[in-house]
């Protein structure tokens, strides 16, 4: 399999769509002394490169597409689905990523979030909310993930964090 896939199969166990909830904590752990016992075997040493970039909390294949983007095109580390509160402590949203220093958080919008009405008026209220506790919202579809539109994507979150 190709790093990324390895990399979406160990996010996948690890997330929130995981079909074994009580195993997303230790799925990381569990995955690696299951690695440290497989010696040579076939495959291994892809998968160990894969387990670290595998991440808790990740709730899609695209998000960890769109990690793996930003990542590899030198940004830095965002935070994943963190629960997010105003000066005043109300709840804004659990955005997919974040840089909570630079207030910009980033949205990755599948076709079910236009398809849906009632996901589509909670995405613009949740959206308003972060933009009047002053955060930047990037958001992102499976177009933007190849080519130049990544390459464009990459460069404005960029600019994004850098002011």
């Amino acid at each position: 399999m190709p790093l990324d896939a390895l990399v979406a199969v160990g996010d996948a166990l690890c997330g929130s769509w995981s079909p074994w909830p009580e195993a997303r904590e230790r799925a990381p752990t569990d995955i690696e002394e299951h690695l440290a016992a497989s010696g040579r075997a076939r495959g291994v040493g892809s998968a160990r490169r894969a387990l670290t970039h595998v991440r808790v909390g990740v709730e899609s294949p695209k998000e960890t597409e769109l990690r793996l983007l930003l990542v590899r095109g030198g940004l830095p580390e965002p935070e994943i689905n963190t629960k997010t509160y105003d000066g005043a402590g109300r709840y804004l949203g659990k955005p997919d990523l974040r840089y909570p220093d630079e207030q910009v958080l980033i949205e990755y919008e599948g076709d079910e979030h236009r398809r849906d009405p009632g996901r589509w008026r909670r995405d613009i209220r949740r959206r308003e909310r972060f933009a009047d506790a002053g955060w930047r919202t990037i958001r992102v579809t499976a177009a933007d993930l190849r080519g130049a539109p990544a390459r464009e994507l990459v460069s404005r979150v960029r600019r994004s964090l850098s002011g």
